[in-house]
């Protein structure tokens, strides 16, 4: 049954979503089509940008993507509240930017000017703008529009690119975004596209090791994109990469599976069930639908959502380290 965005999304409280949109059509849309020969692997490149872009303007932050063939994932952490911290000014420039005057050539300047007064004198205006920039749906529809008109002209055709309906996945604790994470960058070698994460194209875990510098190996994982400021994982960069690289190594050979000694503590840090590790992360997409947590948690949110059940129950009992 079919539950409002509303009750999926908490508009209130800051926290964790795992996000989705995939394209309606059967064809080949954002890849190499096998029939035709026909590469659309440019459109990959627009989603990312999109993606990158509009996390400087929303109040998101970005921790995890990856762009496939016909569809894409998100880990966002995301404060609904952000926006009404802003200044007035703040708000239009990032409203404008959203939705600029035809193009920010010179020539506009005074049109762009002129809109930015219009919004700055009009408290519904920056009401509705504030409420906008802090809203995923608006966040996906900002996302998915330009990349389906885009595409839709490329093709020469009408109608829908993008399932109407996103999923949308809380992620209600650490130890669920950090699984989460792993499952959303390991999604092209679990795809069987590429056997290790830095050949993994447009996932953020490639772009982390492009920009990787020593210094931030030590450092806490941090958002890929966005500024809210608000959010640091308890694992630094090294230690997510390392787990990552060995999680992605054991899907393509899963007769290596044996724990590295050195990320071992990971696992007891997360709370994580390190035996049940790769089989979670494989079957993540099937595991789990509207919430990932610990059982208390999850069952929470299925009261919160007037439910008795919960889809994930049994693998979150396996997932999590149980008490003794």
């Amino acid at each position: 049954m079919a539950i409002k965005r509303s009750d999926l999304i908490d508009n209130e409280t800051p926290g964790f979503y795992h996000l989705i949109s995939r394209c309606v059509r059967r064809a080949c849309l954002c890849g190499i089509d096998e029939e035709t020969g026909i590469s659309y692997e440019h459109r990959r490149e627009w989603i990312e940008a999109r993606i990158l872009k509009l996390a400087e303007l929303f109040s998101i932050e970005v921790y995890s993507y990856a762009v496939m063939q016909n569809h894409y994932h998100l880990v966002v952490y995301f404060d609904p509240k952000a926006p009404w911290g802003w200044s007035d000014a703040k708000v239009a420039e990032r409203w404008l930017k959203l939705f600029p005057i035809r193009t920010n050539h010179p020539r506009y300047e005074a049109m762009r000017q002129a809109k930015l007064l219009s919004i700055l004198s009009d408290a519904d205006k920056l009401e509705q703008c504030r409420q906008r920039l802090g809203s995923i749906s608006w966040l996906m529809r900002c996302i998915n529009e330009p990349i389906a008109k885009r595409s839709n002209k490329e093709d020469f055709v009408k109608g829908h690119f993008w399932e109407s309906r996103f999923t949308s996945q809380a992620l209600l604790d650490e130890t669920a975004a950090l699984t989460c994470m792993a499952y959303v960058d390991l999604n092209p070698i679990r795809a069987g596209l590429n056997a290790t994460i830095e050949d993994s194209e447009f996932t953020s875990v490639q772009k982390r090791l492009i920009t990787l510098s020593p210094e931030q190996l030590e450092q806490a994982v941090t958002a890929i994109a966005g500024n809210l400021n608000s959010r640091i994982l308890t694992i630094n960069l090294k230690g997510y990469i390392e787990l990552i690289e060995w999680t992605g190594k054991h899907i393509v050979h899963p007769d290596k599976a044996a724990i590295p000694k050195h990320l071992a503590p990971i696992f007891d840090r997360f709370n994580l069930n390190g035996q049940q590790w790769l089989s979670q992360v494989k079957a993540y997409g099937s595991n789990y639908y509207r919430a990932v947590g610990a059982l208390d948690l999850l069952m929470n949110k299925a009261k919160a959502l007037n439910q008795q059940w919960m889809q994930g129950v049994s693998a979150i009992k396996d997932l999590y380290l149980q008490p003794s």
